[in-house]
Order: C-alpha cells, then structure tokens, then sequence
C-alpha cells in the first residue's frame, strides 16, 4: 500500500481509497501501523450483494501489483 486516503465529514465517510481504488458501502475500517513497521494492515468491511464487482471496470493491469507474504 503506497496510498491511503480517508475522507470523513459531518460524522460520515465520505471517500476511502487504497492506491487510487476507491471504495464504498464500507461499514467498519481498522488500521495497525507501528512505528518502523514497512507495512502496514488495513481491514475493511462492506457487504456485497449479487453482481457487484470488487474492483472497477477501468482499473488498468498496471495499478495491480502481486501481493506477496
């Protein structure tokens, strides 16, 4: 994860976004992050319902990266 941006206004979440993937319909976010950690643990949940897609149609290959452990 290279960016984070949390929008949050007048007691709602406004806009959520992970290197430029943005979500919604998100019901509960949790960040760890310690100090001189290289990564950091993002969890988010969101209810899905039948058909809808867990990343946008135009999100190009490049914007993927392999997520190693």
């Amino acid at each position: 994860m290279q960016d984070l941006y949390i929008e949050y206004r007048d007691g709602k979440l406004i806009e959520l976004s992970i290197d430029g993937v943005k979500f919604s319909s998100v019901t509960a976010i949790s960040l760890s992050h310690e100090v001189g950690e290289t990564l950091p643990s993002v969890s988010l949940t969101m209810p899905l319902g039948v058909g809808e897609r867990l990343e946008p149609t135009s999100l190009s290959r490049e914007n993927l990266r392999i997520i190693e452990k």
